[in-house]
């Protein structure tokens, strides 16, 4: 609680000092009011409850494990000192977010409200910039409002910045790589030294999102290359200013080159300069490209229908990414994002144009990367984005402003309804989700002395889970991990005192970890019980 109340406090502070400032204190009374109520939302909606809201993802108590061991021992769970990608479950884990989680998880030790706090505050931060940016553009107020509203207040991004998939990074990454590229176009020409400043930062910006979600490799070059050619045609950028811009992504990136030819081509990890690139036991592209699955062009066809089919209904059937009652956008919302998509491309702003160009870059991700919310990340911006510009276009005169202000107003209270309360049980304890209680069974269970702790309620992967709760060295985790290879995603049997399955018996010296109902093939009777919501704890 104090570190959320810290969080609003801080939010509050730089309110006042954005509302203070030149770009807004000579703006409208009204427009002021809607700012800051949009930014308290903003911050609000993503920091109340967000460690307790929805359980432990398995990624997430991989990723904090990650975090912790670097923080304290230089090295992953896999023993590679400063790696460029995480070894994690052998199919590879995006390092950019359990790197900005070190200090945090430092700090604050390891658990939810450290490791989520990250994501909170940089989605939070970035409404804040791209606000800024929007500002210094001089786009119309009614615009950079909608805008807020869509982008930030969406279904989609207020799910996606309360918890800390990795890969959800990468999405707050470009948001700010965009404000970025709006403080680039408001330099005037003449100032220079603001401008590289400006174009450092967003090509910066650009390069490292690279580390921030690896299915979003297929988009960035594009991507890269068409904005620089559209700033080009605009004689917004100099042929020198574009090759000093590719000369800085690729000092930033090519560890991750490397990373593709030792795993694409073929090679073995690599340490170099201090950084580990590591050979994966295996490639996640197996389980997320639909290439190799079939026919490719049938593949191909099937990948665009479940698109559309995930864009219309907005659900994709993970309670983390959506809530089945209401999809990832408000009903009716991606209506507008066509009108947007048909106004942008009438009247072509740069603005415009950074959006058109982000949405077309995706294209390869939609035909070969199989169809879920977090595999279609790069698209949000883009899309949230047009439905502000639809909107911007219709609701025109007061009666519709009112109207729309009541209607979005109601939609938010409904999802707010919906998230907190009516979904929690399925928030907190989704397939591959696992409640706080469990962490406190972990926890107490760990300081038994006991020789075998059995836990026979984990989901698949699940060792992770006291890997998250109660984290061992690296070093000690590795030469206590069951000696078994993998040809797909690593699933240890045991490590230490721990054993992911059902025993046959329980011995006088072990204990068992078991959900309420779970029926065991042996008698518990010698043993004392302890509750911790559904998990039952038997020592």
């Amino acid at each position: 609680m104090q570190i959320q109340l810290l969080s609003i406090f801080l939010t509050i502070i730089a309110i006042v000092i954005l509302v203070n400032s030149p770009l807004v204190k000579a703006q409208s009374i009204c427009f002021k009011f809607g700012i800051i109520l949009l930014l308290l939302a903003i911050a609000s909606i993503r920091i109340f409850h967000y460690d307790t809201q929805m359980g432990l993802n398995l990624d997430e108590a991989m990723g904090g494990y990650n975090a912790w061991s670097l923080a304290h021992y230089g090295l992953d769970s896999a023993l590679h000192e400063n790696p460029v990608y995480l070894y994690a479950w052998g199919t590879g884990m995006n390092v950019l977010y359990p790197l900005i989680a070190i200090p945090f998880v430092k700090l604050l030790g390891l658990n939810l409200i450290a490791y989520r706090l990250p994501m909170v505050l940089l989605s939070i931060f970035s409404a804040f910039v791209l606000l800024i940016g929007m500002l210094k553009y001089k786009l119309p107020n009614k615009l950079i409002i909608l805008s807020l509203l869509t982008i930030f207040l969406s279904p989609w991004s207020m799910m996606a910045n309360r918890w800390a998939l990795e890969s959800n990074l990468f999405p707050i990454i470009f948001c700010l790589a965009a404000a970025a590229y709006l403080f680039f176009l408001s330099q005037k020409k003449t100032d220079r030294l603001k401008r590289h400043i400006s174009l450092f930062l967003f090509v910066f910006m650009i390069a490292i999102s690279a580390y921030a979600y690896s299915n979003n490799w297929l988009m960035l070059p594009i991507f890269f290359c068409a904005i620089f050619l559209s700033l080009y045609l605009h004689k917004q950028i100099t042929a020198l200013e574009i090759l000093g811009s590719f000369l800085v992504t690729l000092l930033i990136v090519w560890p991750l080159l490397l990373f593709v030819k030792i795993n694409f081509l073929g090679g073995k990890t690599v340490h170099f300069f201090m950084l580990t690139i590591p050979k994966l036991s295996s490639s996640r592209s197996n389980s997320e490209l639909v290439i190799g699955h079939g026919h490719l062009l049938q593949a191909i066809f099937n990948n665009i229908d479940q698109f559309v089919r995930l864009i219309v209904t907005g659900n994709d059937h993970l309670i983390w990414n959506s809530l089945p009652q209401i999809g990832i956008f408000y009903p009716i919302m991606f209506v507008f994002a066509l009108i947007g998509l048909y106004v942008a491309l009438l009247k072509r702003t740069q603005w415009d144009d950074f959006m058109l160009i982000s949405l077309i870059a995706c294209l390869p991700i939609i035909l070969i990367v199989k169809i879920n919310v977090n595999h279609l990340n790069a698209l949000m911006l883009p899309i949230l984005y047009l439905e502000a510009r639809g909107l911007d276009s219709i609701v025109q005169n007061r009666l519709l402003k009112i109207s729309f202000a009541l209607m979005f107003s109601a939609l938010f209270v409904v999802f707010t309804i919906f998230y907190f309360k009516i979904d929690q049980t399925d928030l907190s304890q989704g397939r591959t989700l696992t409640p706080e209680v469990l962490g406190q069974a972990v926890r107490f269970a760990d300081q038994q002395k006991t020789d075998k702790i059995y836990a026979a309620c984990f989901p698949k992967g699940g060792y992770v889970i006291p890997l998250f709760y109660t984290p061992v060295s690296p070093i000690i985790f590795n030469h206590e991990k069951a000696a078994e290879s993998f040809k797909t995603e690593s699933n240890y049997s045991s490590y230490g005192k721990w054993f992911f399955k059902t025993p046959h018996q329980l011995s006088k010296n072990s204990l068992l970890i078991m959900k309420k109902g779970q029926k065991m093939p042996f008698s518990l009777k010698n043993k004392r019980e302890k509750t911790f919501g559904q998990y039952r704890v038997y020592y």
